[in-house]
């Protein structure tokens, strides 16, 4: 993936996380049986300790449904997400993606969250349309490394208050912004991004690039080595959008958040293809509503 996306460019600029990292307290839940977790490769499941060993680059684990041969889909049309924990995770350095596509092959909801500490937690928007469809999701590493597999759940949406508007200098959020809120609140980060998103396929066609993305939330504006404490994102489509995460998903950043004395957060971010003129249009936070 790291290939097919072109040049870095900083931009001292907003911390943004993948969509649909909503939260799920309250409302409708259902706790799937880890136990029956039936979609691997390029690695081992155990059913019963739900230890996963990734023996190979862009390996997975998760649950399949529908197979075009009779089985049908999973009817996920009474939940908005679905939430994955997993623990005991061997490296820090690789970030995990949780995936879930529809019968329609070309839908595919795709969402990213960094290892800290060994723990992950990865949340995905179920698309409205197909969300009655679902053939499979599943957990996918970049990197070969083990973990456990904690939780599963599907939920639905949780109600938020009124919206606040998050003040800015050129960008750049101030820590104290986000004082008083709780991990479940959400937080709502807007940007502008033209061009397209393609890239160079095995063939030497140049393709577009429906699901993947650009960009990490960084604490600092120092990057070296494309390597900064944060959180990779996805960008579906180019345009105007909008990103939301819980602020509980962002609280670890500002523990590293340390630029020359300022306490904030940056957006460090990778233009793939012909992306021209990313910029910032504002932010927003908001409480849940327990």
């Amino acid at each position: 993936m790291g290939n097919q996306l072109g040049r870095l460019v900083l931009l001292m600029g907003i911390a943004i996380f993948a969509a649909g990292c909503s939260s799920n307290n309250g409302g409708l839940k259902r706790v799937m049986n880890l136990d029956k977790a039936n979609l691997t490769w390029r690695g081992d499941y155990d059913n019963k300790t739900h230890w996963m060993h990734y023996t190979g680059e862009w390996a997975g684990f998760g649950w399949q449904y529908g197979d075009g041969n009779g089985r049908p889909p999973a009817d996920f049309s009474k939940y908005d997400q679905i939430e994955v924990v997993v623990d005991s995770v061997t490296t820090d350095t690789a970030t995990l993606f949780l995936n879930v596509r529809y019968t329609t092959t070309s839908i595919i909801t795709s969402e990213s969250a960094p290892v800290i500490n060994g723990k992950s937690t990865l949340h995905v928007d179920l698309n409205p349309e197909h969300k009655s469809h679902v053939l499979e999701f599943f957990v996918m590493s970049k990197y070969p490394c083990d973990m456990v597999v904690k939780s599963v759940v599907l939920s639905t949406a949780t109600r938020y208050k009124k919206e606040h508007e998050l003040k800015m200098n050129n960008g750049f959020i101030d820590a104290s912004e986000f004082k008083g809120y709780s991990d479940d609140a959400m937080v709502s980060f807007n940007y502008y991004a033209g061009g397209e998103m393609t890239h160079v396929s095995d063939s030497g066609t140049i393709e577009p690039m429906n699901n993947w993305g650009i960009g990490l939330i960084c604490s600092s504006a120092d990057v070296i080595g494309n390597n900064c404490p944060g959180r990779q994102i996805i960008l579906k489509k180019i345009g105007e959008q909008s990103f939301e995460c819980r602020f509980g998903d962002l609280r670890y950043m500002l523990d590293y958040a340390d630029d020359d004395g300022e306490r904030g957060l940056y957006w460090v971010v990778w233009t793939g293809g012909n992306v021209t003129d990313v910029h910032i249009l504002g932010a927003t936070i908001r409480e849940a509503i327990n």
